[in-house]
Parts: C-alpha cells; structure tokens; sequence
C-alpha cells in the first residue's frame, strides 16, 4: 500500500500475525493486512490529551 511502511517482527494485536502490521508514513495509523485491524492516532489520546500509543510487540531473531 502506496503511504504505509511495514513494521518488520511486529505482531498484530487483534490475530496475533507476524509482520503484518503496517504503519502510515505520518504515522497517524496501524494497519493489519492479514486481519484489516485498524488503529488511528487520535483514538490514544486521553482526557489530559496526553498521546498513550499502544505498545506493538517486536520479536527478536
């Protein structure tokens, strides 16, 4: 997808796939190509509109 980079080792957290999670390149979104997960930026702010990103986990060959 023209806009994304792939973010390599990264696990999904709504399938749980590896190396399917995308990010745009403003980075406002993640993106799962195997399951169509979607997370918007402004969906992490809080009350204090304080930015909380979700931690993706990374694996380690």
């Amino acid at each position: 997808m023209k806009g994304y980079k792939f973010i390599a080792g990264a696990i999904c957290p709504s399938c749980g796939d590896i190396d399917s999670i995308m990010l745009k390149n403003d980075d406002s979104e993640i993106r799962c190509v195997s399951c169509n997960y979607l997370k918007m930026k402004d969906q992490e702010f809080d009350e204090k509109d304080t930015n909380i990103i979700e931690s993706i986990r990374i694996i380690d060959d």
